[in-house]
């Protein structure tokens, strides 16, 4: 289900619409990816009393921005950025930039939707089709290696966004795979540069990691989300942002950033 980041913005929104996410080759060009592979590499390699205290101390790093220009020009990615403006609206900021290092053996993700379910409804209730289930956050992960099928591509379920729940037992099949409305999982696999974009509601997972110990699956992520989604910058209401950042940013990538025109709350 791959889609050409140059496509129409219209056949774009479309397939995001129907499916609840997009996987688009080639978002990043091969040497700017390999930069970006370096740059997370030395990341992890700095001990992070944060990370220690989360339960995945040994695969997560927040707050990316902070670790120089090259993951600071990622939060208005050139191509990307504008399709997270059509989805979100122009007054849409980032609201998370982590790093994801994993390899084979950890933990797999349970099947779910990010933090809570915004348009809950029975199962036996239909949702017309014409109905347009408003997005409030998009994912972007960037894949900083080469990922397929036994790597542990990010997996989904299309058109879960629409279901009204997280996944429950009688979503699952025999073999344990959930389904919507005779939708099965599609693994988001590609090569490095590759960016997914997902609608935080859509059924999703990071799958198995089944390659050789000496593989590791690196991934670039930012979160965006509509303005009054809060900013998830650790310790949050104490959090301040490095001037230095500002002072390099342009007037979209401040707005990104969290520095908004006042507005009908303040």
């Amino acid at each position: 289900m791959e889609a050409n980041l140059n496509a129409p913005l219209d056949e774009l929104l479309d397939t995001f619409q129907r499916d609840g996410f997009l996987v688009l080759p080639a978002a990043l060009p091969l040497e700017q990816t390999k930069e970006l592979r370096t740059a997370v590499e030395q990341v992890f390699l700095i001990p992070n009393e944060e990370a220690a205290n989360f339960e995945m101390h040994d695969s997560w790093r927040p707050r990316m921005f902070e670790h120089g220009r090259i993951f600071e020009e990622l939060i208005d990615c050139n191509g990307i950025i504008d399709l997270i403006d059509a989805i979100l609206g122009s007054d849409s900021h980032l609201i998370a930039m982590s790093a994801m290092s994993t390899i084979a053996g950890a933990e797999v993700l349970t099947w779910h939707v990010d933090e809570t379910v915004r348009f809950p409804r029975p199962r036996d209730v239909i949702l017309n089709s014409a109905v347009v289930i408003p997005c409030f956050v998009v994912n972007v992960g960037y894949y900083l290696c080469d990922v397929d099928e036994d790597l542990g591509p990010t997996q989904f379920v299309p058109g879960s966004q629409r279901s009204g729940r997280s996944p429950e037992a009688a979503d699952f099949d025999c073999d344990g795979n959930p389904l919507f409305e005779e939708r099965g999982v599609v693994s988001a696999t590609g090569q490095m540069g590759t960016a997914v974009l997902w609608n935080d509601q859509v059924w999703h997972r990071g799958g198995p990691h089944r390659a050789g110990k000496e593989q590791r699956r690196l991934v670039q992520q930012a979160s965006y989300g509509r303005r009054f989604i809060a900013q998830r910058f650790y310790p949050f209401i104490n959090y301040r942002l490095p001037e230095t950042i500002l002072t390099r940013a342009n007037q979209r990538r401040k707005r990104l950033l969290g520095l908004h025109a006042q507005g009908a709350y303040g």
